[in-house]
Parts: C-alpha cells; sequence; structure tokens
C-alpha cells in the first residue's frame, strides 16, 4: 500500500507540472499591431525600449507555444481598392463624392439663374420674317391705272405672295424689378458656394470618420484573432488536464463556451471592419470596399484636415453665414413682390421691310418702315396673384429666420459638445488603460492560483475573458481621442 501511494503522488506531481508548462505556454501574446507593422506608442507615451539582444538578458529556453489551427484566424481579405494617402482621398472626393458633386452643380446652376436675372435688365434683339401666299380673291381696282384690254379703268389682280422682314430692338428703361432681381440672384450664387464650402467640410469630416473607424475596425479584428487564439490554447490545455486526470468534464465545458463566446466576437468584428470599408466607399463614390494602407497615420490625418480648414468661430461657419444669406434672400423676395406693383417703361424701335411677288400680269411693289416707340405699362389688376405673392413672401421669412435661429443654436452646440469630447475621450482612454493594467494583472495572478491548484478553471476562463474586453476596450477609446480630435476641428472649421 506505501508503494501504491507513493506511484500515485508521483504520478499526480508529474500531471500539474505538464499542466503549469502547458498553461504557461498558452498564455496570450499582446497584440502587436497589423501585420508587418510594429507597435507604435499611444499619443503621450514614450516609445518602448528596444529588447536586449545579448545572450545573457534572453531567456535560457523558450518552451514551444500550444499549436491551434481554426478557420476563423484567418484575417479578414483585403479590399479591392486602398487609399494609397489623405491626398488620394481627397481626389476622390472632388471627383466621385455624390453630395460633393451636386453642391458643385448647384453652384452652376445659381450662376445660371443670375445670368437670367442680368438678361431681363439687358437689350433684347428679335427678328422675324413672313412669308403669305394667298389662295383665293385678292383681286382689286385701281382707277388711275388704265386697264390691259381698253381705255379707263380696270381691274387689277393683286400679287398672291408677299414677304416681310422686320428687327425689333427692346430696352428696358424703367425696370425696378429686373434691376433689383439682379442683386438677389447674386446673393444666390453666394448662398450656392457657402453650401458647397459647409459641403466639403462635412464630407472631409464623414472621409476622416470612416478612415479612423477602419483603423479602429482593423485593430479590433486582430485582438479578437488573438483572444480567439488565447481561448482555444486554453481549450486545448483544458482538454489535456482532463485526459491526465486531473481536470473534469465541467472545466472543458467552460472552456468551450469561452471559444464560443470570442469566436462570436470574432464574427461581429470582422463585420463592422466591413461594413466600415463599405461606408467609406459610399461616401467617396465608389462601389464596394475601399480601405486603407497599412502604415496610415491617423495623426497625419489630423494634420490635413487642420491644413485645409481653417479654425474659425461657430457663427462663422459656412452653414450659419449660407443660413444668415438665405434670410436676406427671403427679404429681398418680399421686396420683389412689392415691386410688382411699379409700372415699367420698355423702349422698342422695328425696322421692316415688305415685298409682293407675282408673274409679269401682276404689278410689284416694295415697302420699308422705321418706328420706335415707348411703353408705359401700369399693373392694375391681375386677380389678386401678386397679394399671393406678398403673403407667400412673408411667410418665407418667418420660416428662414427660424431656420437661421436653429443653425445657430446647433452649430453653438456641436462646437461646445466637439470640444468637450476631447476631453472626455482622453479621460476614457485613462480609465480605459488602467482597466487594461488591472486586468492583466488579475489573468495573471489566477493564472499562477490555478496553477497552485488554488482556483478554479472558472476563474481562469473569466480573468482571460476579462482581460479581453479590457483590450477591446482600451483600442476603441484610443482611436476614439483621435476622432474627437478630428470633429472638434471640423465642427467650427471652414474648409476650401
Amino acid at each position: 500500500m506505501p508503494h501504491r501511494r507513493l506511484r500515485m503522488v508521483a504520478v499526480s506531481h508529474l500531471a500539474v507540472l505538464a499542466l503549469c508548462q502547458d498553461v504557461a505556454l498558452a498564455q496570450p501574446a499582446p497584440p502587436q499591431g497589423r501585420p508587418g507593422q510594429q507597435a507604435q506608442p499611444r499619443p503621450g507615451q514614450q516609445a518602448p525600449a528596444a529588447a536586449p539582444t545579448t545572450a545573457a538578458a534572453a531567456p535560457a529556453a523558450m518552451p514551444q507555444r500550444i499549436e491551434v489551427n481554426d478557420p476563423a484566424l484567418a484575417p479578414v481579405p483585403p479590399p479591392a481598392r486602398t487609399l494609397a494617402s489623405w491626398n488620394d482621398a481627397r481626389v476622390m472626393i472632388e471627383q466621385r463624392s455624390v453630395d460633393f458633386a451636386i453642391a458643385v452643380q448647384e453652384v452652376a446652376r445659381a450662376e445660371g439663374v443670375a445670368r437670367r436675372a442680368l438678361a431681363a435688365a439687358l437689350p433684347s434683339l428679335d427678328a422675324r420674317g413672313d412669308l403669305t401666299h394667298e389662295l383665293a380673291g385678292g383681286s382689286s381696282v385701281s382707277p388711275s391705272l388704265p386697264a390691259p384690254g381698253g381705255p379707263g379703268a380696270g381691274a387689277i389682280e393683286d400679287a398672291p405672295t408677299t414677304a416681310s422682314a422686320s428687327l425689333t430692338l427692346r430696352q428696358p428703361i424703367l425696370a425696378p424689378r429686373a434691376w433689383y432681381g439682379i442683386g438677389t440672384a447674386r446673393r444666390s450664387v453666394d448662398v450656392a458656394k457657402l453650401s458647397l464650402e459647409d459641403r466639403r467640410r462635412v464630407t472631409v469630416g464623414a472621409v476622416a470618420d470612416a478612415v479612423v473607424s477602419i483603423v479602429t475596425a482593423e485593430r479590433v479584428s486582430e485582438i479578437n484573432r488573438v483572444g480567439l487564439r488565447s481561448a482555444l490554447e486554453r481549450l486545448e490545455l483544458t482538454r489535456r488536464r482532463e485526459r491526465l486526470g486531473t481536470g473534469t468534464k465541467l472545466d472543458v465545458v467552460r472552456a468551450e463556451q469561452d471559444v464560443a463566446l470570442a469566436r462570436a466576437t470574432l464574427v461581429s468584428g470582422d463585420e463592422a471592419l466591413r461594413k466600415a470599408r463599405e461606408t467609406l466607399g459610399a461616401v467617396l463614390g465608389e462601389r464596394g470596399e475601399v480601405g486603407v494602407p497599412q502604415g496610415f497615420s491617423l495623426n497625419a490625418i489630423a494634420a490635413e484636415v487642420q491644413s485645409e480648414c481653417a479654425e474659425a468661430r461657430s457663427d462663422q461657419r459656412a452653414d450659419v453665414r449660407a443660413a444668415r444669406a438665405e434670410l436676406e434672400i427671403a427679404e429681398r423676395n418680399l421686396t420683389d413682390a412689392k415691386l410688382a406693383f411699379a409700372p415699367y417703361v420698355d423702349l422698342s424701335s422695328t425696322l421692316s421691310a415688305r415685298t409682293s411677288i407675282g408673274d409679269e400680269s401682276t404689278r410689284r411693289a416694295r415697302s420699308w418702315g422705321w418706328s420706335i416707340s415707348a411703353v408705359l405699362t401700369v399693373p392694375i389688376w391681375d386677380g389678386g396673384a401678386r397679394y399671393g405673392d406678398l403673403q407667400i413672401s412673408r411667410a418665407a421669412v418667418e420660416q428662414q429666420r427660424v431656420r437661421l435661429g436653429a443653425v445657430e443654436r446647433t452649430a453653438g452646440l456641436e462646437t461646445t459638445q466637439a470640444v468637450r469630447g476631447v476631453a472626455v475621450a482622453e479621460q476614457s482612454r485613462a480609465v480605459a488603460e488602467q482597466s487594461r493594467d488591472l486586468a492583466r494583472e488579475t489573468a495573471r495572478l489566477t493564472q499562477v492560483a490555478f496553477e497552485a491548484g488554488t482556483t478554479t478553471s472558472f476563474d481562469l476562463v473569466e480573468s482571460g475573458r476579462r482581460q479581453r474586453e479590457a483590450e477591446l476596450d482600451l483600442a476603441v477609446r484610443e482611436f476614439e481621442v483621435v476622432k474627437a480630435k478630428i470633429t472638434a476641428l471640423l465642427a467650427s472649421a471652414s474648409c476650401k
């Protein structure tokens, strides 16, 4: 009996030593950033010192990690289109962005309306030509001319075909409504240009936000794969412990649940990455996914946006200035409706020529004339249409005043929240970093306790899950800081 007990104790010690070695090998390595890219220090943090390369600093022996194979560990395939740089994104905004292209054409349309308003006050020249052929009748009697067949008066047949041409020149000499409309049309062009400027600001912000979302989603996807690999390694270790007789089926089930949770997180994270790429493609006017290169720097995005967009007060933002200009246009339209009651004078001059065409038996007559006239028009009654226009214009002025107040309040609120959002994002990042460090230490201590046999597999799996969540939360918070800075810059900026 003593020999049998000693043999069982020895086997138990060997199993525990083997399990402790496997658990040590299964510890997840910290995420190293994108493949082929060195881990970048966070903003405000110094770069880590290079690892010593001497043989004395290196460990004596590095045990081999547990090999796990799973199709989900493969990274998400790259998109068909990848932005080379932020300059490439800016070019695509000007060439392919749907909203930006519409805003550009709005400026062209406003310029066309302004040209039409100017034409109402400029001279107009019209040419007219008539060719008339009489089918019946048309004879007349001339007492002063003898008839071809005898003495005295006779009947002379008019020419059946006549041609006439006229040239008319018109010039408004008193047109208050047309003259006033020229200034209104020019202000409409200014409003369209301000709208284009605001659309550029919004589009640049949308592209920058989509790029940051892609980088964040790619980082989260990497962390999710590291977490899944760690969960698979813990599952393999738990199964080995069960085969050695030191574990239970409950430990295996818990590890399998952890793998299922890590797999579900990975699937949702990969889908978020694909949606972020598709969102960037939609903003840039591309079909399908558009990605960013591996070395895309978010700090460079902030610098480029700052160089394109000048910082200004919230009340000087393009959309606020456009709302003010629209209010001015609405007030001018009210004045234009009042000018519809004013008289107007047109000066016209007409040069005309007429000729009759016939055979030898008919006479040919030619005539021409030149006239000039001034026409005074006094509107008296048109059924009440002008009074209806006045009521419409007054309502439009009041509506635009309400819109202007709403736009000013929205701009001020967005600016205040964006500036405060930077401080909130930095505070959230600091809290997430502290939580990550605590989760790492908890996972390490739990592993030591598990190796000593004082905790269960439930504690080991739970500490690993919390560490994985803390890593994901920190990655998201770090990118939210950059996004908040870009948002704060664009909240009260003017992009040209």
